[in-house]
């Protein structure tokens, strides 16, 4: 519902001429009025016609607010509600705004002007209300499409609820995992762990209701098993974070399909690049002897054409460079374990002698990655970055740097070019950087991209050094 949609309002006083008054501030104001001089009345038309907001006098001939509203709710009536009072009833009006009422007004002088503005604020909490109680139901209803299983935090009370569903997930009986939160922190794989804990603390700060993040939970049989987790998040009217709601999919299987289709790709750009190197670069080779003997033959038969052999020749030897450099770019991902360091610093080199800008590498630590699958897509999340840099960003220097601390391996790609578009948070959002994310996922690694100082753009990729 907008928030610039005026609420039909009910107003119920027993004071005639005040509610008079009343009704003709809030008309002047655009508002749609009703008025009702007894509880009765106002039971009656809300029976046959639903209100937005009520403003609801304490005292009346026929009864109190406090019993109207009881009847309201157990006639299924309820309506959000501001407390018209006067002076010596404000303990009373206190007790019906732990009951829910909105707000309250004192019957003073100035009781017309403040009248629509608390209006207003009342009405603004009400639709707040309406789109918590709109996403809560779109949450459920996802939950229950989905059969992933549920945790639920209560943030106040720290207690923590885990449905069968999600211990199922981690291979558990119902009653074999307890009902606390160290049961989920534990399992969080520890590479994860500073990644999840930075999304959250962001996530809580933000203000945002809603969130999503893939990470690893350990199985009862020591397996890790990727997890997508879809948070909604409940706050108070002051925004403070009251429950926290996460349904939990195992994409195990669409992780693993995710890395084989990159093992795919990888395996085809390596065929690709051979194909480049070994078949049509030798045939451009080959063409290019033809031109210099067909040019040595016309230097002695007929010297005024030799110029074309000459400058096709020239065009060969190009072709012959730029495939042999595009075949060595397909196929330099095949690292070995301590391949990463001297591939980026080829990668700096082959990109510095194009000419177009300055491009070198930084590595102060010596150190290897078992895991040959692991360097090879940071190779190419990185050739990926330097590609972005040199085609779109206008820049005259790159600086790949690659450095291990406390643990953590830490890829950065800086230009001191145009930087992101301010349209955008991110910067190059095309196919390449859809598919550098794929890659760090694949790995679990987390890739950001913000703005450099003091210009140009900043790619880091930090993961956790693997076993």
């Amino acid at each position: 519902m907008s928030k610039d949609l005026k609420p039909s309002l009910l107003l119920v006083d027993d004071d005639e001429g005040l509610l008079l008054l009343m009704a003709q501030a809030l008309t002047d104001e655009g508002y749609t009025v009703a008025t009702a001089t007894s509880a009765a009345d106002a039971q009656n038309l809300l029976a046959r016609s639903a209100a937005d907001l009520m403003l609801l006098d304490l005292k009346m001939k026929d009864g109190g607010g406090a019993a109207l509203v009881k009847r309201l709710r157990r006639d299924e009536l309820p309506i959000p509600f501001i407390v018209v009072t006067g002076q010596g009833d404000e303990k009373v009006a206190a007790e019906l705004m732990k009951q829910g009422a909105l707000d309250y007004v004192m019957k003073d002088t100035g009781m017309l002007d403040l009248l629509p503005s608390i209006v207003k604020r009342a009405w603004g909490t009400v639709l707040q209300d309406r789109e918590l109680a709109a996403a809560q139901a779109r949450f459920a209803a996802a939950v229950r499409a989905t059969n992933d299983g549920v945790w639920e935090l209560l943030i106040p009370e720290n207690r923590v609820y885990f449905s069968a569903r999600w211990k199922a997930i981690l291979g558990y009986g119902p009653e074999e995992i307890s009902d606390d939160f160290k049961e989920w922190e534990t399992r969080v794989h520890p590479s994860d762990r500073e990644r999840v804990s930075k999304a959250q603390l962001e996530f809580f700060q933000t203000g945002d209701s809603v969130f999503s993040i893939e990470y690893r939970l350990r199985r009862k049989d020591g397996a890790y098993r990727w997890i997508l987790s879809r948070t909604f998040l409940e706050r108070d009217k002051n925004g403070q974070p009251l429950r926290l709601t996460s349904a939990d999919a195992d994409i195990t299987d669409r992780k693993e399909l995710e890395k084989e289709i990159l093992r795919i790709s990888d395996r085809e750009q390596w065929r690709i690049g051979q194909e480049l190197h070994d078949n049509l670069g030798q045939q451009l080779t080959a063409i290019e002897l033809m031109c210099e003997s067909l040019k040595s033959d016309l230097d002695r038969e007929c010297p005024q054409l030799s110029d074309q052999p000459e400058k096709m020749s020239g065009f060969l030897k190009e072709a012959i460079m730029q495939t042999r450099a595009l075949a060595h770019g397909l196929t330099a991902f095949r690292l070995d374990a301590e391949g990463l360091q001297a591939g980026l610093q080829e990668l700096c080199e082959r990109t510095d002698s194009l000419g177009r800008v300055r491009c070198r590498f930084i590595s102060k630590d010596a150190f290897t990655i078992k895991d040959t699958e692991t360097a090879g897509h940071l190779f190419r999340i990185a050739q990926e970055a330097v590609n972005n840099a040199v085609k779109h960003s206008g820049a005259r220097e790159i600086v790949v740097s690659l450095t291990f601390k406390n643990g953590l391996i830490d890829l950065s790609i800086a230009d001191d070019g145009k930087g992101m578009p301010k349209t955008t948070r991110h910067a190059r959002s095309g196919m390449g950087l859809h598919v550098m994310h794929h890659r760090a996922n694949a790995i679990g690694a987390e890739l950001s991209i913000q703005s450099a100082q003091p210009k140009g753009t900043l790619l880091q990729c930090r993961l956790r050094r693997p076993e």
